[in-house]
């Protein structure tokens, strides 16, 4: 009895070594882009994929762009792969690495807003969005407006096959339609981790 209590103690202390371990091994190697693309569902959570933009070929770190439409166009999205050249990126949402490229995204969704003449966006608030199955993304709401219209948009970013995946939502602040974009960002994400929902 003893020694079975000896043994199961020195498994569960290798399995926890392990576990460490694995936690503290750099990123696995990236899926190739194209892999990473067919994970792209043709729709989630009642967004359709459009157009597929393939920056890497011109611009190498840039990876690829993939734009979805929301339920009755009441949304549009655009989800990006891309490792700008640096490596694996790990699934860490706190690592150093991965908060600056979330500061760097929002950055640039606030700007690219304000290049436009009738654009405007501001940050609002900064969350981390539990994605089952796997790491968290960090997420930002933004608000703003787009001529008259008032707009929110969710900017997320985490790691999906070895690269880094933003997933950016906009939609009117009052729709026609409501549009959450949570389920289509864990859905997107979920999927191109490949992972079932």
């Amino acid at each position: 009895m003893r020694a079975a209590l000896i043994l199961s103690l020195m498994a569960l202390g290798g399995c926890a070594g392990d576990a460490a371990q694995r936690a503290a091994s750099p990123a696995a190697a990236p899926t190739s882009l194209e892999a990473a693309v067919a994970r792209l569902p043709a729709s989630v959570a009642e967004f359709t994929r459009g157009e597929v933009t393939w920056h890497e070929r011109e611009r190498p770190g840039l990876g690829v762009a993939a734009d979805y439409a929301g339920p009755g166009r009441a949304a549009v999205a655009t989800v990006s792969l891309y490792d700008r050249g640096g490596g694996p990126i790990a699934d860490d949402p706190t690592a150093p690495r991965m908060r600056a490229e979330f500061e760097s995204a929002v950055a640039d969704a606030v700007a690219s807003a304000g290049r436009r003449t009738s654009a405007q966006l501001t940050d609002r608030e900064t969350t981390i969005l539990p994605v089952p199955g796997g790491a968290a993304l960090n997420c930002a709401r933004l608000d703003g407006t787009y001529g008259r219209q008032e707009v929110r948009t969710l900017v997320c970013l985490g790691a999906a096959s070895g690269r880094f995946m933003k997933v950016q939502v906009t939609s009117p602040a009052r729709p026609v339609r409501a549009v959450d974009p949570v389920p289509f960002v864990i859905g997107v994400t979920q999927a191109a981790r490949g992972q079932s929902g």
